[in-house]
């Protein structure tokens, strides 16, 4: 069965996994994918920190927090992570929102004409 997540639902569920973040650790954040950027760019905003967009080169010594909507089987947070980690001087940190199997959660913004029926 698919469950909706309402925005409100994700914004409480990313504010309880950015409690545990130290803001002061990082300089940016990221996400990759769609649903990646939609949630780094809510954290980027809750921690005070400056979006980044997914792919793009930070300045040497940065630290960058990757944030990811859901993690499946964690294989795109670790990939994001690790392609971080290789520019030089980058450390790169991850959290995820939702840690659910593949196709049980869709999200207020994916809803479309079939999502609805």
């Amino acid at each position: 069965m698919t469950r909706v997540v309402s925005e409100p639902v994700f914004r409480e569920a990313l504010q309880a996994v950015l409690l545990v973040v130290d803001r002061s650790a990082f300089d940016m954040v990221t996400g990759p994918g769609r649903s990646g950027a939609v949630a780094a760019v809510y954290a980027s905003h809750r921690l005070g920190l400056p979006f980044l967009p997914f792919g793009a080169v930070p300045p040497p010594s940065t630290r960058v927090l990757v944030v990811d909507t859901v993690a499946a089987s964690g294989r795109t947070i670790r990939k994001a992570v690790s392609k971080y980690q290789r520019m030089p001087g980058v450390t790169a940190t991850s959290v995820v929102v939702f840690d659910h199997p593949p196709g049980r959660l869709h999200f207020w913004y994916e809803r479309n004409a079939n999502h609805d029926q």
